[in-house]
């Protein structure tokens, strides 16, 4: 019996950059190209907090901290350039020079199997949510999974549970001792704690190390394929 049975799982909400969605890093690199363009330089350091974040928030956040003084409705403005300059460079890098792919190539038949055993999936972004939706579609997500959020359809995304909860509320789950949460960062597995979530399933694929993820996960796994090895078990 697998991990998900044993703990009576009946949604397994996932990330999707770096966990569902193989886009070798590239949105982070985009957003620091974007502020670097617009002179608003990060350190490695800074960007390493972006990880699993609204990524719009990243961005406020970043040039509030440069712009210090500067009024909310130029700060404001600045965002909203930076936005417009992220995504326009996000489409190229994803659609046009199809950079993207499923994490693995046998996902859409895992999460097949999950379903037809009764567990509903549902994916959680922090990208806008008209961008989100581009790539369920590219990747022909639309018909395998049960339903899908952003971070902009809440007040707060990551590590805030609001995602979550609304996810939850949309598959018709009462309690959180029925949802476990999968991600590859660790405000993906902040999330998932203050969700409440039975398992909070760390995964390899994306940003954040063994290291990162290892304080705030039942278990850690190469991918999320890898749920179907029968052997595992939580910390």
């Amino acid at each position: 019996m697998s991990l998900l049975f044993r703990n009576n799982i009946k949604l397994l909400v996932c990330d999707m950059a770096g966990t569902v969605v193989n886009e070798k890093g590239l949105i982070y690199k985009a957003i620091g190209s974007t502020l670097n363009k617009l002179g608003y330089p990060a350190t490695d350091d800074e960007s390493k907090t972006w990880h699993g974040k609204d990524k719009r928030e990243v961005l406020y956040k970043h040039i509030t901290s440069c712009c210090g003084s500067v009024n909310k409705k130029h700060i404001t403005h600045r965002v909203n350039k930076a936005e417009k300059l992220l995504l326009s460079e996000l489409e190229k890098k994803y659609f046009e020079y199809d950079n993207i792919e499923l994490i693995d190539e046998e996902l859409l038949e895992f999460f097949g199997k999950l379903r037809a055993d009764g567990i509903k999936i549902a994916l959680n972004t922090g990208y806008p949510k008209d961008f989100q939706e581009k790539i369920i579609k590219h990747l022909d997500l639309t018909h395998s999974v049960d339903t899908w959020i952003s971070s902009e359809d809440v007040l707060y995304g990551r590590p805030a549970p609001y995602m979550i909860h609304q996810l939850m509320e949309q598959c018709e789950i009462p309690s959180v001792n029925n949802v476990a949460k999968v991600g590859d960062t660790v405000n993906d597995m902040k999330e998932g704690i203050n969700a409440g979530c039975k398992l909070n399933i760390g995964v390899l694929s994306g940003a954040d190390s063994m290291k990162d993820l290892s304080k705030y996960t039942d278990v850690i796994l190469d991918k999320i394929t890898d749920l179907n090895n029968h052997d595992i078990h939580v910390y």
